[in-house]
């Protein structure tokens, strides 16, 4: 028995060491973003001219949600381009920076046949397409019926709902991806959320300096559109 517990524990330690390799070396400060053309676009160029100001020099790294925010939980990388902060009580070792990054809609996409409200998530004979059900959607999907299909990817997400895989997709929109959302006839607002950067509790001490860059930088950018 004892012999199974000290395998188990070097198994789990050499595992962890395996992923923190996979990610980064001890240099360097590695962010997480998802496929998304918003955060793609706009959140990472904006993340990485803050850190450069500040005299870090950020590396990027495509990483689904649910991987990152267990990756940061872990101290195994170091901060997350942006999320909502509902999650932030299943993962005590995140913070976030006090400026929001982004202001998000949720959307109810729907095939053009088919009712669009929150009462279709209580038919148990059609599909929602997902992204971090259990991260993000908890509350919203709790007790409900429907079948959830939950994927790693915006893309595959889209994907799915063109080619008529599944009924319905909860997809994330903000201004710098509202021409994608005009694409769609058939769909209902949930809700309205705030964004943050979030960082590993290991950089508090960097916390109020990233947030001025950050600041700064959100202006730099408004003051060029006007």
């Amino acid at each position: 028995m004892l012999k199974f517990i000290l395998a188990s524990f070097f198994i789990s330690i050499l595992s962890c060491s395996l992923i923190a390799q996979e990610y980064k070396n001890s240099s360097e400060f590695v962010i997480s973003y998802v496929e998304h053309e918003s955060i793609i676009k706009y959140y990472v160029p904006i993340l990485e001219a803050a850190y450069r100001s500040i005299g870090i020099e950020p590396k990027f790294v495509l990483i689904n949600d649910k991987r990152a925010l267990m990756l940061l939980n872990k101290g195994i990388i170091d901060a997350d381009t942006a999320k909502t902060t509902e999650i932030l009580a299943d993962y005590p070792n995140i913070i976030k920076v006090p400026t929001p990054i982004s202001k998000i809609a949720v959307m109810l996409i729907c095939q053009k046949e088919l009712l669009c409200d929150l009462s279709v998530l209580n038919d148990s004979q059609r599909i929602l397409g997902v992204i971090g059900a259990k991260e993000f959607y908890r509350d919203l999907l709790r007790d409900t019926a429907i079948n959830i299909f939950e994927v790693n990817s915006f893309q595959v997400l889209l994907k799915l709902l063109k080619q008529k895989k599944v009924d319905y997709i909860f997809m994330i929109f903000d201004d710098h991806n509202k021409a994608t959302s005009l694409t769609f006839d058939n769909k209902y607002l949930i809700e309205e959320k705030i964004g943050y950067h979030l960082v590993g509790k290991k950089h508090r001490a960097l916390v109020p300096k990233l947030d001025k860059a950050i600041i700064a930088e959100i202006k730099r950018r408004a003051s060029q559109i006007d």
